[in-house]
């Protein structure tokens, strides 16, 4: 190697020579032969790696750096992020009496179960029930009179006045009493669907109106999961796309689809609602209306994308962001290589690279922040 190493120099001076020679101002003449010296210190470069790389073959006494390799992965790669979601119930409602009045009875307690149009509470019906007998004493008397004005108005006898008279009285007492009926039946609260007393407020004595909470029904209906994202997100969520459900107060995961993306932007938080709605079955009637959910929602998907582990990205004081590879030489030892990358998204373990690596490429992986570009190591 030595023999042809030193004619390769003796090349490069005589090169330089002659240049120099046929350089017209002594600015050129010394760019020239500075550009030759560069030739030569590269070719020393270049024998003097050989002559290392031959010597850490031979010399069995010589210690070399251990590491460990790791392929570089390409696979589909994607991207989550995570939100926080309530489950809100198509039946769980707060009930409140239509119409005034004291409490008279409440039938129901917590936790009883109930049919649709059960009577759970009743107010007081004394007034109503006392001006429909009144009023149906009235409608009687005008029913009387109309039936005989009627008669007599077919026969032409009376004034149109009388009949049309009768007839508004009979008619207005008619809707009067439907009216009253309808204000009697408000005294009752019934169940509006089967479901669970889940809490009672009023107590019998007191005096209800409308506003005034009296019960909390919850039902059995679907329920949905609800929940805000940010409004960069927007672009990224579709109807259909699959999340993952994490319920750690009562240590459930459960898969799901999203059923609705709104197209409105709260203007205060910046965000869009999301809904999920949840399957009825057994599995599912442990979650109650309100309960949290942490729940993870994809927003990148790349297919055959390159990645490594997270941990294997270095980034130096520049910011630019490397990692280290294995050039093997032989069965036993290698040289790193620095490697720049341009980098994309990340999730928790890996990250997407976007230039500097290769399919082929081996990873350092054990020893790589102690190592160093153009060092040679053995695998382990």
């Amino acid at each position: 190697m030595t023999k042809q190493f030193l004619p390769i120099i003796l090349l490069a001076i005589a090169a330089a020579s002659c240049s120099t020679k046929s350089a017209e101002t002594p600015i050129e003449s010394l760019t020239q032969k500075r550009d030759s010296l560069s030739a030569i210190m590269e070719i020393v470069r270049a024998e003097m790696r050989e002559i290392d790389d031959e010597l850490a073959i031979l010399d069995t006494t010589r210690s070399f750096s251990s590491v460990t390799v790791v392929d570089v992965i390409q696979d589909t790669f994607t991207h989550s992020f995570k939100v926080y979601g309530n489950i809100k119930s198509d039946q769980s409602v707060k009930i409140y009496p239509e119409t005034a009045g004291k409490i008279e009875d409440i039938y129901v307690r917590g936790g009883d179960k109930v049919k649709s149009g059960q009577l759970l509470a009743s107010l007081d019906a004394d007034v109503f029930k006392a001006t429909i007998n009144e009023v149906d004493t009235q409608l009687k008397l005008a029913e009387t009179m109309f039936e005989k004005q009627s008669r007599l108005w077919s026969q032409k006898v009376g004034s149109e006045m009388d009949f049309l008279q009768s007839k508004m009285q009979f008619e207005s007492l008619q809707n009067r009493l439907q009216t009253i009926k309808k204000q009697l039946e408000m005294t009752e609260i019934r169940a509006p669907f089967s479901g669970v007393i889940d809490r009672v407020y009023a107590k019998v004595g007191e005096y209800g109106a409308p506003g005034m909470q009296m019960l909390r029904l919850v039902g059995n209906g679907p329920l949905s999961l609800e929940m805000q994202v940010p409004e960069n997100y927007i672009t990224s969520i579709q109807k259909g796309q699959k999340v993952n459900m994490d319920f750690t107060a009562i240590k459930m995961k459960k898969d799901g689809w999203i059923s609705q993306v709104g197209d409105y932007i709260d203007p205060s938080s910046r965000t869009f609602s999301v809904s999920v709605n949840l399957t009825q079955n057994k599995s599912n009637n442990i979650i109650k209306d309100n309960m949290m959910a942490s729940v993870e929602l994809r927003d990148y998907v790349a297919n055959d994308a390159v990645m490594i582990p997270n941990r294997l990205i270095l980034q130096d004081t520049k910011g630019v962001s490397y990692t280290y590879v294995f050039i093997l030489k032989n069965e036993e030892l290698g040289t790193v290589e620095r490697r720049n990358l341009r980098i994309g998204k990340s999730n928790d373990n890996m990250t997407e690279i976007l230039e500097g690596l290769s399919r082929s490429d081996k990873i350092i992986n054990r020893g790589i922040r102690s190592v160093q570009s153009g060092e040679n190591v053995k695998i382990y």
